[in-house]
Formats: structure tokens, C-alpha cells, sequence
């Protein structure tokens, strides 16, 4: 959903998307704290933390020049949708270490990926309730990711086995209700979720092969 709306905090002009995404990281790290534990919740934050640092300070590769003329623009400024990417990027190989050295088990990662879900879920709903927009988009946005979120909250912790199951549903849902936003199949938010699902089908299927491979060197 495009951003149509603005608040103001203090001095400082807030776009919805913002505040969509702020409330998202919050309620992700309640719901994480709540069903997986502190441990994971602490670890979902830490990447929240390194993907907000890494998108504020990348401004100084998307924008050098005006970095070099007034340094205290990487205080006002970010590095917009590029900087985010990078932050994904560096907590998406973060996560791929962790599990290498198995500090991470299937439960966990699947902890991790709800908490994107959760993320997105929220980000896409608030982005209807607070911008202009259709009303039909708006309804299936809602309902849409609100019965994800229910839906893959029940199973999750019933399919580690078939867990690539998961960022396989997530994308599809995602791709069904893009094709009734005002900017369909290009909108930012649809790259991410994309790049999410396709990380953990990857992620999941190398984890669930690992798993049968050891079980067949039991048998």
C-alpha cells in the first residue's frame, strides 16, 4: 500500500510506513517472547537492531556526496530500500552461520520466520488502516495476512518435518493479495516477502536434508 499519510512527533515527520513497521517489530517480538522464549525473542531483536543500524548507516553508500558535505546527514537520513536489503542480508548470512554451527535448531528457525511473518502481517495491515486506498484492497490485505498469521501460528510447531511448507504459503499469500494493491507485483514490500520465502525454502530444505541424512546414517 502507497504511503498517503504522515505524523508528526515532536518535531520530527513520521511517514506510516514508519510506524507500520515499528508496531510490527514490537508485536513480532512479544509474539516470538510469548511461544519460543526470551532466548529467541533477544535473538529476533538483535537482528532487528543490526538490519535498523545498517539501513541508517548505509546513507553513507547511497548518498556520499552529501555525506562528505555534511556528515550529520547520516544522522537525519538512511539508506532508504537499498539499506534495508543490506540489512536483511547481513542478518540472512548471521542466520546461516548460526545454524552451520548449530546454535540454531528447526524449532528456532522456525521461531524466527514467524517473527518476519508477524513483521510483514502487521506492516501490510496497518499500511491498509492508516493510508488511502480501496476498500476492497484494504479488506482482502486484512484478512489475507490476519489468517496467515492464525493459521501458520496453529501448524508451525506441527511441521518441522515439512517446514519449507511454510515460506511456500507465505509467498503465496503475499503474491495473491499484491495483485489487489494499488501497486501490485512492484511494490517494495512484495520484493522482501519474496526474498524472505525464498531464504528459508532454501534454508529449510538444506536444514531438513541434514536431519535425513543423519537419520540414514543411524539406520
Amino acid at each position: 500500500m502507497p504511503v498517503t499519510e504522515y505524523y508528526l512527533i515532536g518535531s520530527i515527520t513520521v511517514p506510516s510506513n514508519w510506524v507500520a513497521l515499528i508496531v510490527g517489530f514490537l508485536v513480532a517480538y512479544i509474539a516470538i517472547r510469548k511461544r519460543y522464549g526470551k532466548q529467541l525473542a533477544e535473538r529476533f531483536s538483535d537482528a532487528v537492531f543490526y538490519i535498523i543500524i545498517i539501513w541508517k548507516l548505509s546513507v553513507v553508500i547511497t548518498d556520499f556526496s552529501t555525506v562528505i558535505k555534511a556528515p550529520m546527514a547520516i544522522v537525519y537520513f538512511n539508506g532508504g530500500m537499498i539499506g534495508f536489503c543490506l540489512g536483511l542480508v547481513f542478518v540472512a548470512l548471521r542466520l546461516l552461520l548460526d545454524v552451520r554451527k548449530e546454535r540454531l535448531d528447526t524449532s528456532g528457525v522456525i521461531g524466527l520466520f514467524m517473527g518476519a511473518v508477524v513483521v510483514q502481517a502487521v506492516y501490510q495491515v496497518m499500511m491498509a488502516l492508516l493510508n488511502d486506498g480501496g476498500l476492497v484492497p484494504k479488506i482482502v490485505t486484512a484478512i489475507g495476512f490476519l489468517s496467515l498469521v492464525v493459521y501458520l501460528w496453529i501448524v508451525a510447531k506441527k511441521t518441522e518435518e515439512n517446514s519449507i511448507l511454510l515460506p511456500i504459503l507465505f509467498m503465496a499469500v503475499h503474491f495473491f493479495v499484491a495483485t489487489l494493491q494499488p501497486r501490485g507485483l512492484t511494490d517494495s514490500s512484495f520484493f522482501v516477502s519474496m526474498s524472505i520465502g525464498l531464504f528459508f525454502i532454501v534454508l529449510f530444505w538444506r536444514m531438513n536434508a541434514k536431519v535425513m541424512k543423519r537419520r540414514e546414517s543411524f539406520e
